[in-house]
């Protein structure tokens, strides 16, 4: 069986620049993280940003900008997932994919080290905001999710094949990330 991208964790926008999320960030990149908005181009896919943003560079010049996608779900985990950006011929960053949900902005951690590789694709950094017991489990079974989808990725495409033992491991993952959640 062959699964599409699911999103069973809401990731979120951070909305503004804390020093936790700083701190996260700088775990990363020495990069500064920057807010950068979203204009979906024509033909752009949700989850394929490397390949919308190779075709823009193609269309209209300017350059691919790898580094990572923050996300933030205040109380529970910090999110850093690899994502590209458009640096445009003015070297401005624009994220030329469309975002779940319709997001207009997010937050971007340039990281030049994170050529994308479709052989090789990185795992999602994930960390617990705060020191509970619920914001570390979050962070546990969303870096399970993770590795799990990873392993279940064919080789330099963006499809997964889930066997039932797999489907059966991801459907429990989801399960307790949905009681997390529910807090």
């Amino acid at each position: 069986m062959t699964a599409r991208k699911q999103a069973s964790t809401p990731n979120t926008v951070p909305r503004a620049l804390t020093p936790a999320l700083r701190e996260f960030c700088a775990s990363i990149s020495s990069a500064e993280p920057v807010f950068v908005t979203s204009i979906p181009v024509p033909r752009a896919a949700t989850s394929f940003c490397f390949e919308n943003v190779e075709r823009r560079v193609r269309e209209k010049g300017g350059s691919v900008a790898y580094g990572w996608a923050i996300w933030h779900m205040p109380g529970l985990y910090f999110e850093a997932e690899h994502h590209a950006v458009w640096r445009n011929k003015f070297g401005n960053l624009i994220d030329v994919s469309p975002q779940m949900g319709g997001r207009k902005r997010l937050l971007f951690l340039p990281d030049d080290a994170t050529v994308y590789d479709p052989f090789a694709i990185r795992q999602n950094i994930m960390a617990p905001d705060g020191d509970t017991e619920r914001a570390r489990l979050m962070t546990e079974l969303g870096n399970r999710r993770h590795a799990l989808l990873i392993r279940c990725r064919i080789r330099g495409t963006a499809e997964i094949r889930l066997y039932e033992a797999d489907q059966l491991e991801l459907a429990s993952i989801d399960r307790q990330i949905a009681e997390v959640m529910a807090g």
